[in-house]
């Protein structure tokens, strides 16, 4: 089961966008005020991170997005105190009910990142699967990470992930109301680190990135270690991963936050053989 990271900071809460560990509720499928992955498309670099529960099924509990076929990139807080043998990567699908028609992995280790303070800095880990995934391009593939430097403020940017429907979750509604299966997306623009700091985010820190939009629109529970992208010259490139915002999800002018990938370029790039990532 999972257990959502509610932390109270400054005058408000925030919180990390998912984390797991057994015996507490679930966070599963949507961001606040996304729509569905249309019919026929598929973001081929998502990936659900999953738990395998004490009744034998898969949990959804965070995102994640492939770097090459045999490594994922997800938020350190994702992975923090799991037993690696219980954990597993689903790829290959849009909709989590539909889990036997993609391809599923071991998680072998994971390893985050020395300087990771929750809440603070260094929210990224690094987790290595078996057997490898066969990349196909079309419905499972490796994004690219953004390596250009900091990534300026009112620049579009693309989330997806199966994290919560609502601004908040309520238990006492049913998963298909709180938690619909089929991963969603939304568009928001990025905002400087300036003015995510005057909008409270007081403690960020040059490892993140701050994005909004409109309210009751972001990323939310069950978001956590998922993409934030970019189209680029290059083509879609990884700017962020999910990390933490506001307890109550989408709130006006709340910046969501991310961990700011090209800060950590050497770090991966001391992890993975060069020919085994697509162009870090």
């Amino acid at each position: 089961m999972v257990l959502i990271l509610n932390v109270l900071f400054a005058f408000y809460l925030r919180s990390t966008f998912g984390g797991l560990v057994l015996q507490r509720s679930n966070s599963t499928n949507r961001i606040v005020g996304g729509v569905s992955v249309p019919a026929g498309r598929y973001v081929p670099y998502q990936v659900s991170l999953q738990y395998l529960t004490r009744n034998r099924e898969y949990q959804h509990f965070c995102g994640g997005s492939i770097l090459s076929a045999d490594r994922v990139l997800t938020a350190a807080h994702c992975c923090q105190g799991l037993n690696p043998q219980r954990m597993s990567v689903l790829a290959g699908v849009k909709d989590l009910n539909d889990s036997e028609n993609g391809t599923r992995s071991q998680v072998i280790n994971y390893e985050i990142h020395p300087n990771y303070e929750e809440l603070r800095t260094s929210d990224i880990a690094l987790i290595t699967v078996h057997p490898p995934f066969e990349l196909n391009d079309a419905t499972i593939a490796a994004i690219e990470i953004y390596n250009q430097g900091f990534v300026p403020g009112d620049v579009k940017v693309t989330l997806t992930g199966w994290g919560l429907r609502l601004p908040v979750q309520f238990p006492f509604l049913p998963d298909s109301v709180n938690y619909p299966s089929v991963l969603q997306t939304m568009t928001y623009t990025t905002i400087t680190n300036r003015e995510c700091r005057y909008k409270g985010i007081t403690d960020l820190t040059d490892t993140e990135i701050c994005a909004e939009g409109f309210p009751f629109k972001g990323a939310c529970l069950g978001d956590s270690g998922g993409p934030l992208v970019m189209s680029t010259r290059h083509g879609i490139q990884q700017v962020g991963i999910v990390s933490y915002g506001l307890f109550i999800c989408g709130v006006f002018d709340v910046p969501d936050v991310y961990t700011r990938v090209s800060e950590f370029n050497l770090w991966l790039r001391e992890r993975i053989s060069s020919n085994s990532i697509k162009k870090l």
